[in-house]
């Protein structure tokens, strides 16, 4: 699973549930308010294993609302949605594609005319370019066991 489709997870979540305009990457300068901008700010891969790693993606969601003459807007409107972004991450995952990695969301910087949420997605995938060697590896055709039995050793019904 790659970051842009958690990109369009975000994006879908918060158009059903605000019905307003989601920017994505780039905010236009004579944007609508209110509205969101969605925005991929870091990823991370960290080894897990041969064939696995731990990918991360820190997606920061910017929460507009309407403007005054000053540019302010309303404090109590931005903290309200912000308190609805961040509950609609906080099930503790996502659905996304036919995964559910990992969310967390938590509160991020706020000035007069927006607030942030900072929304981290953990899931485990694949190592890019790893090839499991049993799916290169011829099958085995014959096979021996061969068990050897120990005398002297306590509990071993053959000793004598």
């Amino acid at each position: 699973m790659e970051s842009s489709a958690v990109m369009s997870r975000v994006k879908a979540m918060l158009e059903e549930t605000f019905r307003e305009p989601v920017y994505v990457d780039r905010l236009p300068k004579d944007f609508h308010r209110p509205s969101f901008a969605v925005e991929l700010q870091k990823t991370e891969y960290q080894d897990m294993n041969l064939a696995l790693v731990r990918k991360t993606a820190t997606i920061l969601i910017t929460c507009f609302v309407e403007v005054d003459a000053y540019y302010d807007s309303s404090r109590e409107e931005l903290n309200r949605r912000q308190d609805t972004v961040m509950g609609l991450f906080a099930r503790g995952c996502l659905d996304v594609e036919d995964r559910h990695p990992a969310a967390m969301a938590a509160r991020g910087q706020g000035n007069p005319d927006f607030s942030e949420v900072a929304l981290t997605v953990t899931w485990s995938d694949d190592r890019p370019g790893y090839t499991d060697p049993e799916e290169t590896a011829p099958l085995m055709e014959r096979y021996e066991v061969i068990k050897e039995i120990s005398a002297g050793i306590p509990g071993n019904q053959n000793e004598r």
